[in-house]
């Protein structure tokens, strides 16, 4: 099942991430066959970041929240909150057989 993970950066986020930006990386590395996809977002400006979205395949809510508590920046503070919610993927759309 996929679950969209929406993080929201902490006020010193910025600053405080390239001192966990290795590990983060390794953490998603380590769980790429997970990954549908990931990126940061940005205030209007295009320039601040304000967060990142994760698309994860995991069996259930309780898999997908484990696997993000244990993230790096999750672990450090980086991150103010996160929501997780099951991600439907309507497009493009898949040909109906």
């Amino acid at each position: 099942m996929w679950f969209m993970i929406h993080n929201i950066n902490a006020p010193d986020a910025l600053a405080r991430r390239p001192a966990y930006e290795q590990a983060h990386w390794d953490y998603l590395r380590a769980a790429q066959d997970r990954m549908i996809t990931a990126g940061p977002y940005f205030s209007s400006d295009g320039e601040t970041r304000i967060g990142s979205i994760f698309i994860v395949d995991f069996p259930d809510a309780g898999a997908a929240k484990a696997w993000i508590d244990e993230e790096p920046f999750t672990k450090q503070g980086l991150y103010a909150r996160h929501s997780i919610h099951v991600y439907d993927h309507r497009w493009p759309k898949v040909p109906e057989t």
